[in-house]
């Protein structure tokens, strides 16, 4: 899976007070003029088709759209075509007082087919071993092909968490029979509506004829026009973006025509895209090759039985005080739409080798509600705890918004399950958490811990006594839509 996240927008005023001490950045009140905005361009040794740009004067921001659907940042850049043409390039700088834009073309004589074999173009087109290019569906047959969540996304990750539709419950809404074909050479692209699309509500003014649909939303007659082309960006840090010239769009018209690829694989296509009448809502969508069959439904996965989980006080703190960690294996630590699913995140993987610093975490259960985090020395950190993002040292967290996560004394509670409800384990303190920082009961948190003395409590869902593995969950959406489970098994 392709995971790359990005950051269009820095904020402007606290670095505007850093810059005013650098004399090589231009932050005069007077706003810039074109020519401030000028730049010069070269073919780099490597290759023709890769071109150094240099801008003549440094700004605080400078911005470049190379006219091939990338853009970056900075006085000095690269940018790489791999297909000949004439591409507009345009840099706009700003300073204090205001920005301006200067724009001239680069003219590229010759394609690189070197530059097209890259696996993302690979996978959505074909390559060079498809001229025919590759046409993409609707997965109608599976659960989740279309739906809506937040934008931006919450703590769940990048899915439609408000709503999922069900197998071919759209249909008739005139998606389903469309067909989005792309091609290597060119970057062409072409559209097969087959008479009529699916569009949002609030889009329905740009579609004569367009009317209410059975399945909800509108269905509009339209017939997509001739010469349209795909793009790709790729931006540090985010998700690749695939942008649809004008007249054409993928799947169901929200109002835009640029998708970021939350996952490509040879068979599935999963696209993301912002509703240009709310902002706040993201749309997605999944498409299959023509023709692939993606199989039956899968089962759905089953709800734990209440009452059926045989645990007690003793096997949670042994004979005075008892060490737990995460279970090194495949479906020890996720997130997903029911108790112990890890579908969303990491979707089966094991990340045990990866996150080694998590796994090795103690959750330690003694008598007399006794509960202490050792992290072992080192830490699994994300931005929500003030750090860098990886594994660390746990002395990282002094200072920040998260060093109450650091190691830590607590106290815990166990209640005992009944007939008809589940074991709990409650941990209280400031800080106080087993496995993830930042869930809690009905929310997850987006910095360090904001309430003192904050109790947590986990169901159990699951207990093998012979190989005392312990399941517990959490519902962060308070309402039994999303739950992050945990597999913890006694520490050596």
């Amino acid at each position: 899976m392709i995971k790359k996240y990005f950051k269009y927008l820095l904020l402007l005023l606290p670095f505007i007070a850093l810059a005013a001490c650098v004399e090589d950045y231009t932050l005069e009140a007077n706003p810039p003029t074109e020519e401030d905005a000028q730049f010069s361009f070269q073919s780099t040794e490597e290759n023709d088709n890769i071109i150094q740009f240099s801008a003549s004067k440094e700004f605080f921001m400078m911005n470049w759209d190379f006219g091939n659907g990338a853009q970056s940042s900075g006085r000095n850049v690269t940018a790489t075509y791999p297909m000949a043409g004439t591409y507009t390039v345009t840099l706009t700088v700003f300073n204090k007082g205001g920005s301006a834009t200067f724009s001239q073309d680069v003219v590229i004589e010759n394609t690189d087919p070197l530059l097209l074999d890259k696996p993302l173009y690979n996978m959505l087109t074909g390559g060079v071993d498809a001229p025919e290019g590759k046409t993409w569906v609707i997965d109608a047959a599976r659960s989740g092909h279309f739906g809506v969540g937040p934008n931006p996304s919450s703590g769940a990750g990048d899915i439609p968490e408000w709503y999922q539709a069900g197998p071919f419950e759209k249909e008739g809404g005139g998606m389903y029979d469309d067909k989005y074909t792309f091609f290597l050479a060119d970057f062409r692209y072409v559209m097969e509506t087959n008479g009529n699309v699916y569009i949002n509500a609030a889009q329905a003014g740009e579609f004569p004829g367009s009317f209410a649909s059975e399945v909800g939303d509108y269905t509009a007659p339209y017939t997509a026009p001739d010469g349209l082309s795909w793009s790709m960006a790729e931006p540090e840090g985010s998700y690749p973006e695939l942008t649809i010239s004008n007249g054409g769009f993928i799947g169901y018209y929200a109002g835009g025509r640029t998708y970021q690829i939350v996952n490509i694989e040879e068979n599935e296509l999963s696209l993301r895209f912002v509703d240009q009448a709310d902002n706040g809502l993201a749309w997605y969508i999944r498409l299959v090759p023509e023709g692939y069959d993606s199989g039956a439904e899968p089962e759905p996965e089953p709800e734990p039985d209440l009452g059926d989980v045989a645990i007690t006080l003793g096997d949670l703190i042994g004979s005075g005080q008892k060490a737990w960690k995460l279970k090194p294996a495949a479906g020890a630590f996720g997130v997903g739409p029911n108790p112990g699913s890890d579908e969303w995140y990491p979707g089966g993987a094991d990340i045990s080798s990866e996150r080694e610093c998590l796994f090795n975490d103690l959750f330690i259960f003694g008598e007399g509600g006794y509960y202490e985090y050792d992290p072992q020395g080192d830490i699994y950190g994300e931005a929500y705890m003030g750090v860098d993002d990886g594994c660390q040292s746990v002395d990282n967290l002094q200072g920040t918004p998260g060093e109450a996560w650091g190691p830590g004394v607590h106290e815990f509670a166990f209640q005992q399950g009944t007939p008809e409800s589940n074991p709990t384990i409650t941990v209280t303190g400031t800080g106080a958490f087993i496995a993830l920082p930042k869930a809690f009961n009905g929310g997850e948190y987006e910095t360090g811990p904001p309430t003192a003395n904050q109790s947590v409590t986990y169901t159990i869902i699951d207990y093998q006594e012979e190989s005392e593995e312990m399941t517990i969950t959490i519902d962060i959406s308070g309402e039994g839509g999303i739950f992050w489970s945990f597999v913890l098994v006694p520490a050596e």
